[in-house]
């Protein structure tokens, strides 16, 4: 009983930015001695940045304990800050109003103190922490595994094992893509220009947006305010149409 009571008196990610810094008054410089261990595959380069799950579940209570052994691993290499949930709920990751960047990535727990001391009060604020696989660093043409926090709840959502591994094959396909073009002697500025234009088309991807074929990026299908039906084009049926007629 002692040890939950010291444990419920400790910040957590609905602190205000003035307890976690009560907090960490006069630790900062043992903290930073203390940096948590990294490990980079010699081969692979792939990076795994080590974080205590007591300090996870400490700052994320309702983290599902089944992935903190994943999640202790994960380096963050960015960090999307919302004014609340429904900030993103109604603009998806564009609605953030900070992006923070960790170019060699930090762990999940570090991260989450960055944006607590940051927030003024307590239980405001949603964030989305996204991480990587390797010392490329954040992801630009895949998705990243990303972890959901909200302050005002508490909760916690986070990718699990199946959706990490899909995102770090896909990761793992289009950087085996880069190396081949590379081989074939395509210039860094043709390299350049596709990675941007597939960097546009995920962006468009993640607000909703599709591609229809002969017909360029569409708003996705939304339903009429009297349940009529869809108000915009159909991109799967069209594409498919276009597919088996249109497109020689």
């Amino acid at each position: 009983v002692a040890a939950s009571e010291k444990l419920s008196k400790l910040p957590n990610a609905m602190a205000s930015a003035a307890a976690v810094r009560q907090h960490y008054a006069g630790k900062e410089a043992d903290t930073l001695d203390h940096k948590p261990s990294r490990n980079v595959d010699k081969k692979t380069g792939a990076l795994e940045i080590y974080a205590s799950a007591d300090d996870i579940l400490q700052w994320l209570p309702k983290f599902d304990h089944g992935l903190c052994a994943t999640w202790c691993r994960i380096p963050i290499f960015k960090v999307r800050m919302f004014r609340n949930k429904e900030a993103f709920d109604q603009g998806g990751l564009d609605r953030c109003y900070v992006e923070q960047v960790f170019p060699e990535g930090e762990d999940l727990v570090t991260t989450v103190v960055w944006w607590r001391k940051r927030i003024r009060e307590e239980g405001k604020g949603f964030a989305v922490f996204e991480g990587g696989f390797d010392l490329s660093g954040q992801i630009h043409l895949t998705e990243p595994p990303r972890c959901f926090v909200d302050a005002a709840s508490g909760e916690v959502r986070a990718d699990d094992d199946a959706e990490i591994e899909r995102k770090r094959t896909l990761h793992g396909k289009r950087r085996g893509m880069d190396a081949r073009w590379a081989k074939k002697g395509h210039s860094d500025e043709l390299l350049s220009k596709i990675s941007s234009a597939e960097a546009r088309g995920n962006e468009r991807k993640r607000r909703g947006e599709a591609f229809a074929l002969r017909g360029g990026w569409v708003a996705a299908p939304r339903v009429s305010a009297a349940g009529a039906g869809s108000l915009t084009l159909d991109v799967a049926k069209h594409n498919e149409y276009q597919k088996k007629f249109g497109c020689k």
